[in-house]
């Protein structure tokens, strides 16, 4: 299927829209620190939602290949639900998953009734939240979904008034103190929502194989927002680490082993502001700005307790 410009220029680990050999060697680590940006950007010509509210509109004649609406019978979570941080109002926020409660739901190439139609999902499908949406396009709210492996990508509508197409599935909080690899597990939003601002410390390597990928946008404050963010701990399997210029802290030498305390939800997330490129430059709208930087990890303090031998630094390894 074809692929926004902005997503063609600008390959995400998916692989979406570029060749096989870019795959190997960009796509990975945009799956590490750029799991909502390159994935899903604003399409050329279109804006984003002027706020989270669920369409009003009459059901489009064909966002569906069935017209019948299902209770979900896939699996929903494998670790207790305690989710604490809230969900702003009509939101499906950035990073988290939805299952599909319209059976024979469209996707579609670009949000909007007149894209092309590039699958359909039944319902009960979960998918991941993958962009900056919700896109405002013919009295529908569209996200960004894609549904993992083997990657299906597009935009789906969320749904009519009164009617859901995607629900938010409750989060997998985890008990107790979480370390590194259960916070792999779990997806951008429910590190938010379970964890909310706790201080939380995690060790692995420190370094990147793979960087360099340009984004085009603005991203204030950048330290926070911008995708660009090249910091990885545990490589492949990672968290990306945002470093406040405010606290002064030393990088650590790649294949660095460090233990790292840090948090999510950030006071600074209430100032974030992202524009995707375009003339004029399209503003993501606030709400969403401001839940995908409170998704982000700040550290507070890095140590470095020693090196890893078998840190690979080139991707794929030789």
């Amino acid at each position: 299927m074809t692929t926004p410009a902005w997503l063609r220029d600008h390959p995400r680990a998916a692989g979406i829209g570029v060749t096989v050999g870019a795959v190997a060697l960009v796509g990975v680590a945009v799956l590490l620190g750029w799991a909502l940006f390159m994935r899903t950007p604003p399409p050329t010509g279109l804006s984003p939602s002027a706020g989270p509210s669920v369409s009003a509109a009459a059901p489009s004649a064909g966002e569906c290949s069935s017209p019948a609406l299902t209770t979900p019978t896939a699996e929903q979570t494998s670790l207790p639900s305690t989710a604490g941080f809230p969900v702003p109002a009509g939101v499906l926020p950035p990073g988290s998953r939805a299952v599909v409660r319209l059976d024979g739901l469209r996707i579609r190439q670009q949000p909007g009734l007149a894209a092309t139609v590039t699958d359909t999902l039944e319902a009960g499908t979960i998918v991941n939240i993958s962009g900056l949406g919700p896109w405002h396009v013919d009295a529908l709210d569209w996200y960004a979904v894609d549904t993992g492996e083997p990657v299906r990508f597009g935009y789906a509508a969320a749904g009519v008034k009164g009617v859901s197409y995607l629900e938010l599935l409750p989060a997998r909080c985890p008990d107790g103190v979480p370390g590194r690899a259960t916070l792999v597990g779990l997806t951008a939003w429910e590190r938010l929502t379970c964890l909310r601002d706790q201080s939380l410390t995690i060790t692995g390597t420190f370094g990147c194989p793979v960087c360099g990928e340009f984004v085009p946008g603005s991203y204030e404050p950048s330290w926070l927002a911008s995708p660009m963010n090249l910091n990885y701990i545990g490589w492949p399997d990672t968290l990306t680490l945002h470093f406040d210029p405010a606290v002064e802290l030393d990088r650590a030498p790649n294949a660095s082993m460090v233990r790292v305390t840090g948090h999510f939800s950030d006071p600074a997330s209430t100032t974030c502001v992202i524009q995707g490129p375009g003339e004029p430059p399209v503003p993501i709208d606030p709400v969403i700005a401001e839940l995908y930087c409170r998704e982000q990890f700040v550290v507070e303090s890095i140590e470095v307790i020693g090196s890893d031998p078998d840190f690979t630094h080139s991707y794929p390894p030789a």
